[in-house]
């Protein structure tokens, strides 16, 4: 009875680690900085798949995009619409699984041109946004375009031009935004481990004081 009791504890302690999502909830800031694309859209249709694995459906999601904040262009890619791709494998991604718009937050998968969105974004259904928030993309958006606007006017060094083999495929993989967001999210813990112990040492040097004060005082009053 003991060794079952302890392999399913084993077993839900893996499972909790494989499939939990690791990372924090960025702002709208750190969101536009870490996605490829930022857009509003619209899921006008959501094709449910089996994965393989029992009771787990894939998600393509076809989305109608509307403004976009920021964009690489992608060669003529995702200007008017694109597919969103999500598994319930994957406990970061969110499944678009509802009609309606969103403002998304988007990563590119170049091995399949499909798109892909995770919880360590701030993507939500558009009437969930702010105005605060659509300002605020509406700010960082224009000084993204005026950036990309200023390094495409530059002159071409012809000389010191640097050469990359098939570039479309450099593009940022989910293993490496995975083990981003973990970083991030590490940093954030050991931050706040850090703050917890320097109040609890400065706690436990205040009642520390308090006793040795109140043990002198009370030598001396026996005295």
């Amino acid at each position: 009875m003991k060794i079952k009791s302890i392999i399913l504890f084993v077993t839900i302690l893996i499972s909790t680690n494989i499939f939990a999502c690791k990372c924090e909830n960025p702002d709208i800031k750190t969101s536009f900085e870490r996605a490829d694309f930022v857009f509003i859209g619209d899921i006008y249709d959501v094709l449910r798949t089996p994965s393989g694995f029992k009771n787990v459906d894939d998600y393509l999601s076809k989305v109608k995009i509307g403004k976009i904040y920021k964009s690489n262009n992608y060669d003529g890619f995702y200007k008017s619409n694109a597919t969103i791709y999500a598994s319930q494998l994957r406990s970061c991604d969110i499944i678009f699984d509802e009609k309606g718009k969103y403002l998304i937050f988007a990563y590119n998968e170049p091995d399949t041109g499909f798109l892909f969105s995770q919880q360590c974004m701030n993507t939500k259904k558009l009437n969930l946004a702010s105005k605060e928030d659509l300002k605020t993309l509406d700010i960082l958006s224009h000084s993204y375009f005026e950036k990309l606007k200023i390094e495409s006017s530059k002159p071409i060094d012809v000389d010191n031009i640097e050469i990359v083999i098939d570039d479309y495929f450099n593009q940022p993989n989910r293993q490496m935004i995975r083990l981003n967001n973990e970083n991030e999210q590490l940093k954030i813990e050991n931050k706040n481990y850090k703050t917890w112990i320097l109040v609890i040492s400065t706690i436990s040097l205040f009642i520390t004081v308090i006793l040795l004060f109140v043990k002198f005082k009370s030598k001396i009053t026996i005295s």
